[in-house]
């Protein structure tokens, strides 16, 4: 498996979850056949996932000079937003996850095939009100536990 050689367009992706966690935190354990997964409609920013460092610094007052050293990862924190459908299976599980303190399963696919498989925590889930010529939306944000598990396109 390849991975992408070039950029490409997000149109069409699509975002599923489920409740059931992978037998191991890998490709084999995220496509077993076992694990159902719950497409969630209607989004229209899904947000960004990916690790990012905290740096701690030192200034010794001999020198003035900043030392810099990685501290802990954060794999992210997905803020999507979605026009609201109380009827979408994946919305409803959205809610259910997010009064829940269980760990979840993501799945990102991508048009071109690549996968992103990620442990989740449903942290919010808010309405999203507006204006007159606003859309009925939801906001839900998605805390990413572990590195995401990347499967390329094939």
């Amino acid at each position: 498996m390849a991975a992408r050689t070039s950029v490409t367009s997000i149109s069409g992706a699509t975002l599923a979850i489920t409740a059931t966690l992978p037998a191991t935190y890998d490709a084999a354990g995220y496509g077993a056949t076992t694990i159902i997964w719950t497409a969630i409609g209607k989004i229209d920013n899904i947000g960004n996932h990916g690790v990012k460092a905290n740096v701690a610094t030192h200034t010794p007052i001999d020198t003035a000079v900043i030392t810099k050293i990685k501290g802990s990862k954060d794999y992210g924190s997905m803020q999507m937003s979605m026009g609201s459908v109380p009827t979408d299976a994946g919305q409803i599980l959205l809610n259910t996850a997010s009064e829940s303190n269980n760990h979840y399963s993501a799945k990102l696919t991508y048009p071109d095939g690549e996968i992103h498989y990620l442990d989740v925590l449903v942290s919010s889930f808010e309405y999203k009100d507006g204006s007159v010529n606003d859309i009925s939306g939801l906001q839900v944000n998605l805390e990413v536990c572990k590195k995401p598990v990347v499967v390329a396109a094939t």
